[in-house]
């Protein structure tokens, strides 16, 4: 699969406890947009709990 130019790349993080309400929203607001993939992440510790989203997507030149 080829993935374009870098130029045409690019991607949008997404913080926090529950994001799935995060994560649709953006994609309702970018409905023009390829998306690539989306990279998910979590740690957590005794006192927090951390989750984060990165999205990386094709841009429209």
């Amino acid at each position: 699969m080829e993935l374009g130019i870098a130029g045409s790349i690019g991607t949008k993080q997404l913080s926090g406890g529950l994001i799935d309400g995060k994560i649709n929203k953006w994609l309702e607001e970018n409905a023009d947009v390829e998306v690539i993939d989306i990279k998910f992440s979590a740690s957590a510790n005794e006192e927090e709990m951390a989750t984060d989203v990165l999205i990386i997507y094709r841009k429209e030149l």
